[in-house]
C-alpha cells in the first residue's frame, strides 16, 4: 500500500470543518462530540490539536481507538444523561477545549454546556440537519431538526463567525441545502 493510500480509508470531516480548517488555532484541545467514525476528531489531531472523540457507541469509540491516531483519544460518554464535558486530562480545567465540533447531532439541551466548555476565544464548529431540509438524508423527527435560525439562536452568547442555512432559495441543486452551519467564537 502507498503511503498516500492510509489516508483514503481514513473518515472524512464533515464539510464546516475542512472548509473552514485555516480558522483553527495551530495547537491547544478539541472535542469532537458524538464523534461516530471520528472522521473530525482524526482531521483536529492530525491538524496539532489534542484531541478527545467522544460517542455514546462503544463499537465506533473501540474502532476510533484501533486507529491509534497520535494526540487522540476516544471514549464512551453519553452526554444526554450526564450532560457535562470531561477534559481531555485531569489537570485541565473543564473550560479547557480550544474547538468544539458537533456534526450532525442535536441536543438542545447540551448547548449551555458546550459554551461553558468552551476556553475565551475558543472555537465551536456546529452543523446538523434542519426542518427545511431538500432531502430525506438525516431524521425526520422534528425534535432532532433545527427551526430556522435556531443554532443562532442556541449559542447566541458566543460572537457568530460564519453561519448559513440553506433551503429553497435559489438554484437548490446548488450548495448545501439540509445543514445549518455555525461557527461562533466564545467572547474573550
Amino acid at each position: 500500500m502507498l503511503e498516500g493510500d492510509t489516508h483514503r480509508n481514513l473518515p472524512q470531516p464533515c464539510s464546516l470543518l475542512s472548509q473552514y480548517h485555516y480558522l483553527l488555532p495551530p495547537d491547544g484541545s478539541a472535542i469532537d462530540i458524538a464523534c461516530g467514525t471520528g472522521g473530525n476528531a482524526i482531521f483536529l489531531a492530525n491538524h496539532g490539536l489534542m484531541t478527545k472523540a467522544i460517542d455514546i457507541s462503544d463499537v465506533a469509540v473501540e474502532q476510533l481507538s484501533a486507529r491509534n491516531v497520535p494526540r487522540l483519544t476516544a471514549s464512551y460518554q453519553d452526554v444526554e444523561q450526564h450532560l457535562k464535558l470531561t477534559p481531555i486530562t485531569n489537570s485541565t480545567p473543564q473550560d479547557s477545549f480550544d474547538v468544539i465540533v458537533v456534526s450532525c447531532y442535536l441536543y438542545r439541551e447540551l448547548c449551555p454546556v458546550i459554551i461553558e466548555a468552551l476556553a475565551p476565544g475558543g472555537l465551536l464548529f456546529y452543523q446538523t440537519f434542519h426542518q427545511q431540509k431538500q432531502s430525506s438524508i438525516g431524521p425526520s423527527n422534528p425534535k432532532f431538526l433545527l427551526k430556522n435560525n435556531e443554532l443562532l439562536e442556541l449559542f447566541n452568547p458566543l460572537d457568530t463567525l460564519i453561519f448559513h442555512q440553506l433551503s429553497s432559495q435559489g438554484d437548490v441543486s446548488q450548495g448545501n441545502r439540509d445543514l445549518s452551519c455555525l461557527i461562533a467564537q466564545k467572547p474573550f
